[in-house]
């Protein structure tokens, strides 16, 4: 077992959890090392001096060991920041939540990813800053995809070399299908050109480019149909998290 003594690193907290009686299990996301598991003796005390460290949707600077083997340990943090308006917006809390389940089980544990880490902050920064957060997790999502071995081909048609035009969406070929190859695929999704248009568009998006998100409903629900046949049919994940998501869109189209 080697231990890493007095390391300091950028953080943000994707999940916690509790563990025993009075302790508590936070996955932090790192700009150093990745996705570390670190334990928090006694956090679930009113008086534990550690209580911030375990706080859901914060980011700070953070000092800690690091185990290679088991969990690790948070000693202290400086310039803690909550997200206050995920933390008390039930819709922003619940795509947040989402996302950073998705992060949990796109990306490996204890191996270093800066970019994504740029990423996955600055999303979680927009949605706490007003943007449309459905929207947000849409472009993590297609992202993802990439990590999990199943991106689809979005740069051109799957069946040639076009990159520009009017493109469908294939499943059977894992990509995007240009017009004159529409006919080798009569299960083709039948999306609004535009709908893959912003698919291909996120899948190469850096979000600290975005200001502003300006995405029709028509579209934003062919987006989610799309992502959610790939998502649970084909890779196979479906958090309790989305479960919840697709229950409060169902609220608010009978509402």
């Amino acid at each position: 077992m080697t231990l890493q003594r007095h390391q300091e690193f950028q953080g943000l907290v994707l999940r916690t959890q509790d563990y025993h009686e009075n302790d508590q299990l936070v996955y932090l996301f790192t700009d150093r090392f990745g996705i570390l598991t670190f334990l928090l003796r006694g956090t679930k005390k009113l008086t534990s001096k550690k209580r911030a460290l375990g706080l859901i949707f914060t980011t700070g600077t953070y000092q800690g060991t690091l185990n290679d083997r088991g969990f690790s340990y948070l000693e202290s943090a400086q310039n803690l920041h909550q997200f206050a308006k995920i933390s008390q917006d039930i819709t922003k809390n619940a795509y947040v939540t989402y996302l950073n389940d998705l992060v949990l089980r796109s990306l490996t544990a204890k191996r270093a990813y800066p970019r994504w880490f740029h990423q996955i902050l600055t999303a979680t920064q927009l949605i706490d800053q007003g943007l449309d957060p459905e929207i947000i997790t849409d472009i993590i999502a297609v992202q993802l995809l990439q990590p999990l071995g199943v991106a689809p081909q979005w740069q051109h048609c799957v069946l040639g070399p076009e990159t520009t035009g009017k493109f469908d969406f294939s499943l059977v070929y894992s990509g995007i299908l240009c017009q004159k190859h529409w006919s080798q695929d009569e299960h083709r999704l039948h999306l609004d050109p535009k709908t893959v248009t912003y698919l291909r568009l996120f899948s190469r998006l850096a979000l600290d480019r975005v200001h502003s998100i300006k995405v029709t409903s028509a579209t934003k629900v062919q987006l989610r149909q799309i992502l959610d046949l790939i998502y649970r049919d084909h890779v196979g994940i479906y958090p309790r998290s989305k479960k919840f998501l697709d229950s409060m869109y169902k609220w608010q189209l009978d509402s």
